[in-house]
């Protein structure tokens, strides 16, 4: 069975593993004697003396996938998946790898995930992992990671899947569970009415976890007979250091139960907790545990209040971060009691009847009584903050990182504009700056005032001394880096800034000969532009009929007949352009800059797009519509160079006509006209999180 497994997945069609398998080949046969010269022979004399240890390492660097996780400030990331078919095209090269890649046992402990799953769960998906084809595979990587060393596992169990064959379902995780005593990572993405079906075996059974991600947003209704639900699998397990726990109700929310769970929370390090309300908050403070390093807690529901009769100390509390609907002032009592000197991250909403000065006393003595310095700070301020805020700020020297609400904004964005001479100048360090609208809900969206904003975007960059200090301390100022901003009116903020980056920045634009960027043709915006992109991308997710294929290479064509008429040399192009660390551009439509990056990503890199029913000609056609944007972007190269060293920021928006909280990201341009390490592919392609859909 091992033999076929093997040989089946290293013939799988996906693009890594198949890369991977004819690099192998090609590297094997050269060991071999493949290639007869001199050249040959220093190969395989070279491969020859490579120690085992080494081909294991390099092994396991071919194994291991990061699988994408927008985590945020409120969660820790899941544990990290492995892409276990690279083994198997690894045993499947040549026999010495094979030897040495199963005399390893490390590689085998992190063990393919058991997904069940149908297309009704997953509807549009091609893909149906069946429980059947993940339980042979497990079978084999338990076969050769032997009987003792500790396991990572993943179980995603859906819905539907787990009401129409549960007895399958179970007979495939009794393989995992039977490990229970060897577990060392589980990541449990399950319904809620299979716990106790599937996992109540394991209870007590857990010598060796330390970390556990339980999610149970795929689960359906609430059963009608839940009030209460207590869970108690894991709270014996002595080496527990890490609880990831996502706990929602997406079917009902008429009576949700209360829900409680109890973990061994004094051993705890890590946690991330988004439940329905309960006693978790209360049972983690109160628990006191002083290993505790980050603690994120998110509750739709009311939250039972820590109650502490006695001052504690969380000596290792660098991140804390408290979402709750409960605006019960109780809420906020127990801060009275905390010292938390290792304080760094500090989130905390605010109950809706604690009055905004109230809180912040609170926050101050906490501060001062810890003897902490915050680095980052969001108070989601939902009304004006008190004058206290800014005390708060200026006991908080080492600040990179700030959100704030309106209207608490604009007296904010005047005082932080930065006098480099000036003895205590206010977040000398800051590098990321927030501002979010919270009364977008309640009316029409709030026009930010982009020339206070831009007095501190240049005050904290441009016009910021290169290796300067400030303060009485001499302590080296830091340029901001990163302004996001949220549920603003787009369209405003679009055009203001697009005017503002004219009038204030004509005298750099003309000393790098870039032209003035109202300039830019209007038949040809950016919203055009995307348009046409994000019509024909949808090949790599859904073929179009024959009609519909060559009706999207029409409109591709008409846009590339506008890009190569378009006067480049008089054109600012860098309307057109995205950051290099852009993280939003998979979901924006409205883009101020971002359609050269797709074009390049989409377009001039096709090498080849494949999908069932493919119109007779669209390859030629493909190939065509590649080849143009590629020489398209080649020509405007030099450009597209010039005017990104004339602009300083770039910035990435959201589509302002879809709803929501759209945001604007703008980041400090970091590229200056010889600067070694500037690079084509790194300004127009390095970085997108679009390389996760693709």
């Amino acid at each position: 069975m091992e033999e076929v497994i093997c040989q089946d997945r290293s013939e799988s069609r996906d693009d890594a593993t198949s890369d991977l398998t004819a690099g192998s080949h090609l590297l094997q046969e050269r060991s071999v004697g493949g290639d007869k010269g001199d050249h040959g022979r220093r190969i395989r004399s070279c491969l020859a003396n490579v120690p085992n240890e080494v081909w294991q390492q390099i092994f396991s660097f071919a194994q291991t996938w990061r699988e994408y996780q927008d985590a945020g400030d409120d969660g820790i990331p899941l544990p990290e998946a492995m892409e276990y078919r690279n083994l198997a095209t690894i045993c499947a090269v040549s026999r010495s790898w094979r030897q040495i890649a199963i005399g390893h046992r490390n590689l085998w402990t992190s063990l393919p995930t058991l997904v069940v799953r149908t297309m009704e769960d997953l509807p549009g998906w091609n893909l149906v992992r069946d429980g059947e084809n993940s339980k042979r595979w497990i079978q084999l990587f338990l076969s050769r990671a032997g009987g003792s060393l500790p396991l990572a596992c993943r179980i995603t169990i859906y819905p539907i899947a787990w009401a129409q064959d549960q007895g399958a379902i179970r007979d495939a995780v009794k393989i995992l569970t039977d490990q229970c005593h060897r577990w060392a990572t589980v990541t449990l993405l399950i319904p809620l009415a299979a716990i106790a079906p599937l996992l109540s075996c394991i209870e007590g059974k857990l010598p060796m976890l330390s970390t556990l991600a339980l999610d149970t947003t795929l689960g359906t209704a609430i059963p009608d007979s839940i009030d209460d639900y207590t869970l108690n699998l894991f709270l014996k397990a002595p080496k527990l250091r890490t609880a990831y726990i996502e706990w929602k109700f997406w079917d009902s929310y008429a009576s949700i139960p209360n829900v409680k769970i109890n973990l061994p929370w004094s051993q705890l390090e890590r946690v991330s907790a988004n439940v329905p309300g309960g006693s978790l908050y209360k049972d983690l403070i109160e628990a006191q545990p002083v290993d505790l390093k980050e603690f994120r807690y998110s509750a739709s529901e009311t939250s039972v209040s820590p109650t502490l009769p006695t001052p504690i100390i969380l000596p290792n509390l660098e991140h804390f971060s408290v979402q709750s609907d409960d605006d019960e002032p109780s809420l906020i009592d127990h801060l009275d009691k905390l010292t938390l000197p290792a304080l760094k991250y500090f989130s905390f909403e605010r109950p809706g009847d604690v009055p905004p000065n109230v809180f912040d006393t609170k926050l101050i003595s906490l501060i001062q009584r810890s003897g902490c310095s915050l680095e980052m700070l969001d108070l989601e301020p939902y009304n004006q903050p008190s004058s206290l805020y800014f005390d708060i700020l200026a006991l908080s020297p080492k600040l990179t990182a700030i959100k704030v609400g309106h209207p608490g904004i604009a007296e904010l964005l005047r005082k932080l504009v930065l006098d480099p001479a000036s003895p205590n100048p206010l977040l000398p360090v800051l590098q990321r700056l927030e501002l979010r609208d919270y009364t977008s809900s309640r009316g029409p969206r709030a026009r930010l005032d982009v020339n206070a904003l831009m007095r501190v975007v240049r005050s904290r960059t441009l016009d910021l001394p290169q290796d300067s200090t400030g303060g009485e301390a001499g302590c080296v100022l830091k340029p901001l880096d990163t302004v996001v901003i949220i549920s603003y009116d787009m369209r405003s903020l679009y055009d203001d800034l697009t005017l503002w980056e004219s009038q204030e920045l004509g005298n750099r634009f003309r000393k790098y000969g870039s032209p003035d960027p109202l300039a830019f043709p209007s038949a040809l915006t950016p919203s055009r532009a995307e348009s046409a992109l994000r019509k024909f991308r949808a090949l790599y997710y859904k073929s179009p009929s024959e009609a519909g294929f060559f009706a999207m290479a029409a409109d591709m064509g008409r846009l590339l007949d506008e890009l190569e008429a378009l006067d480049v040399e008089n054109t600012n192009t860098s309307i057109l352009v995205v950051s290099s660390s852009t993280t939003a551009t998979h979901r924006a439509c409205g883009q101020r800059r971002g359609f050269l990056h797709q074009l390049n990503y989409y377009y001039a890199s096709w090498k080849e797009v494949a999908f069932p029913d493919m119109p007779q000609g669209a390859r030629e056609v493909i190939h065509a519509i590649s080849t143009r944007a590629k020489h398209i972007l080649d020509c405007w190269r030099p450009f597209i160079l010039r005017d990104l060293a004339a602009c300083p920021y770039v910035w990435e928006f959201d589509d302002w006509d879809v709803g929501g909280s759209p945001s604007t990201k703008m980041t400090r341009w970091h590229v200056r006209p010889g600067e070694e390490g500037t690079s084509w592919h790194g300004l127009i392609s390095e970085g997108s999180s679009e390389a996760d859909d693709r």
